[in-house]
């Protein structure tokens, strides 16, 4: 991930990561907002997660949500 100022560039590698935990594509994240708001609306745990999952997505949404 490439972050300069208010703006944020993800590698494709994260952009499939991303899009595989969460069904959604995280290809229009440009800012640090916008990566505020997808790891809101897209990486909380749900309930037929299994537990390494859960865990995983708390992990994400803590760091992502501190850029």
């Amino acid at each position: 991930m490439l972050v300069h100022g208010q703006q944020v560039r993800l590698t494709r590698r994260e952009q499939q990561v991303l899009l595989e935990l969460t069904g959604n594509d995280p290809a229009g994240i440009r800012t640090r907002e916008d990566l505020r708001r997808f790891a809101e609306d897209n990486l909380v745990a749900a309930d037929q997660d299994a537990e390494t999952l859960k865990q995983l997505k708390g992990v994400l949404n803590k760091y992502l949500s501190a850029l």
